[in-house]
């Protein structure tokens, strides 16, 4: 069995990704990394890049902030504007 973590992935349009993954590999303000389970937490914030998730869709953004914590991994992001998946979008 492979371990996973979830990931959490929102937007002020709504809820982009919400899913137990193996890894995400991003850019973050000092360079690129990666995020695999069980990772020492971690509070970064996102330039425009895109979040490559291991085995799905990656997701464009413009600018984010990320926590790693318990392993969990929540972004909150301004996606671009040409993403259409969300998985929910809020009713406000």
């Amino acid at each position: 069995m492979k371990l996973k973590f979830h990931l959490k992935v929102m937007s002020l349009k709504g809820l982009a990704f919400d899913e137990e993954v193996e890894s995400i590999y991003l850019t973050g303000d000092d360079g690129e990394f990666e995020l695999l389970p069980f990772h020492h937490p971690l509070l970064a914030s996102l330039p425009e890049g895109e979040l490559k998730i291991a085995y799905h869709e990656s997701i464009p953004i413009k600018v984010g902030v990320l926590s790693f914590k318990d392993n969990e991994c929540r972004v909150i992001a301004e996606i671009d504007p040409d993403f259409k998946n969300y998985k929910q979008i809020w009713d406000v």
